[in-house]
């Protein structure tokens, strides 16, 4: 039952575009475990670095470093794919978000001004180069129903139908055992 409400819910998204700002849930919990640019275009960036790192007990924050060679301004796409672990590999999940990086920011998709906190990223347009530190992701604003596990998330960036960098990241989905 629980499939085909989230199958139902998945296709709503793609299909309706779905305001993603809307998403609110307090069911799971999002914690990531590792993260790294898997690779970058040279012709269109400088470099891009993530590194990961415990912040406290619980969390793991991200710190990065974006340098494009060329100006994205507003125009960079981000499309973010899941992947759920499942008979010893990542297999595709059907929960994948796509537009541009501004709409994100300024609609806050699960945390995104939470960049702002640290480095000098400030918002759209995008600068040449971009750090952000300590950057966790705001889990209540993650879309509901999604079942726990183990996730890989590929984030793609893109501007005019190329590819700047992917970044992957690895993450569990736990919710409160009950007693």
């Amino acid at each position: 039952m629980n499939v085909f409400v989230l199958s139902s819910f998945i296709v709503t998204v793609l299909t309706q575009g779905l305001d993603l700002s809307k998403f609110r849930q307090h069911d799971y919990q999002f914690i990531i475990e590792r993260a790294d640019a898997l690779h970058y275009d040279k012709r269109y960036m400088n470099y891009v670095k993530v590194i990961p790192f415990k912040c406290n007990r619980t969390n793991v924050a991200l710190n990065g470093t974006f340098s494009f060679k060329i100006n994205v301004g507003s125009e960079l796409v981000v499309m973010v794919q899941f992947y759920r672990f499942a008979s010893n590999e990542y297999r595709l999940f059907p929960l994948r978000f796509q537009d541009k990086f501004c709409k994100f920011f300024e609609e806050n998709v699960t945390g995104f001004q939470r960049l702002l906190n640290c480095g000098n990223f400030v918002g759209c347009p995008l600068v040449s180069n971009i750090t952000f530190c300590n950057f966790i992701p705001d889990e209540s604003k993650f879309p509901p129903l999604i079942p726990s596990g183990s996730y890989r998330l590929n984030l793609h960036a893109l501007y005019s139908n190329n590819e700047l960098f992917v970044l992957e990241v690895y993450a569990k989905i736990t919710r409160p055992e009950v007693k």
